[in-house]
């Protein structure tokens, strides 16, 4: 080894934590930290002066009042048929989204192209991110970030027309590709908006498919069971499209005779049966774990009376049913 050279190994000799630093590293150093604070000031400039990124106001809310808040949203909504499909009319200009394992609370709903609306966002759950892409053109895209335990208000305006895609970009579990809802943009006659306190549904079952029963009320339910009596087997489907996406049970209710099978067969991803309320002397236990697209569960029910179950992720979406035996 020459002299020059120097094992990693040793420690060098001399001071040589002291030496002059060479005037080209000076120069390289300064226009270093002079560009580091230029696009550090750029950036706090930005979010005063720039349309990009989002600021808004953040309230400490407690999980279950967010949630609340998300269902008075929901029944004092008005509802449009867009293609077929069922979206939220706001009651006014405050749209609330609730994110949860894994699905969008609040969602679909439809705006008005240039209108100023205040975006409630809030997580049920664990954190979760908001990414809004117009449909025709996925480079453009909202990014923000849901924290359990905050609601972060949020102004947003919409000039072109269309469907948007909100995904979550932040990983939340097993069921993280699969938590997508939508919104359009477009203009629409007037809806007629605010809660109906005629809603025949809310008697039926203790309230059980109301807000007031566990997680949000359940729009599938059109007020009465489905009748099959008579009938030795009756299917269930769990995940069916509904409340929003593939968050119901269909039928929602059905009445069945002692002695029938009901065959619950899932027809979308991460979806579990727990029971809420049966009669007494039955035993179902339902099914604890999430369970997937052609997963099944068979159980005859014997004992008369009302059985009263949900889904443990997508209960906020109003995702529960009831099997009533006669």
């Amino acid at each position: 080894m020459s002299d020059d050279e120097h094992s990693p190994l040793e420690s060098p000799e001399g001071n040589w934590w002291n030496q002059k630093v060479n005037r080209r590293e000076s120069i390289w150093l300064g226009i270093s930290g002079a560009w580091a604070v230029s696009m550090f000031g750029w950036m706090l400039g930005w979010t005063q002066v720039g349309e990009q990124n989002q600021t808004g106001q953040t309230y400490e809310v407690s999980t279950e009042r967010f949630r609340q808040k998300v269902q008075s949203f929901k029944e004092s909504a008005g509802t449009l048929e867009v293609d077929g499909e069922e979206l939220l009319v706001p009651d006014g200009n405050d749209v609330y989204v609730g994110a949860l394992q894994w699905a969008w609370d609040g969602l679909p709903v439809v705006l008005r192209p240039g209108e100023t609306y205040k975006f409630h966002l809030g997580a049920y759950d664990v954190q979760h991110g908001f990414g809004v892409r117009p449909e025709g053109n996925l480079s453009k895209q909202i990014s923000l970030q849901i924290l359990p335990g905050y609601e972060w208000v949020v102004e947003m305006s919409f000039d072109e027309t269309g469907t948007y895609h909100v995904v979550c970009n932040e990983f939340c579990g097993v069921g993280h590709r699969t938590m997508h809802g939508t919104f359009v943009v477009r203009d629409h006659e007037p809806v007629e908006t605010g809660s109906s306190s005629e809603d025949s549904s809310n008697a039926a079952y203790d309230g059980w498919f109301t807000s007031d029963g566990r997680g949000g009320a359940t729009d599938s339910f059109g007020g009465s069971p489905t009748d099959a009596t008579g009938q030795s087997e009756v299917t269930v489907e769990v995940g069916a499209e509904g409340n929003g996406g593939p968050y119901a049970f269909a039928p929602t209710a059905v009445q069945v005779s002692s002695g029938t099978t009901v065959n619950f067969e899932w027809v979308s991803d991460n979806h579990n049966v727990l029971v809420e309320s049966q009669p007494d002397g039955a035993g179902w236990q339902g099914v604890e774990s999430f369970e997937n697209e052609g997963y099944s569960h068979s159980v005859t029910f014997d004992e008369q009376g009302v059985y009263k179950y949900y889904c443990e992720p997508h209960v906020g979406m109003g995702m529960k049913g009831v099997v009533e035996v006669v």
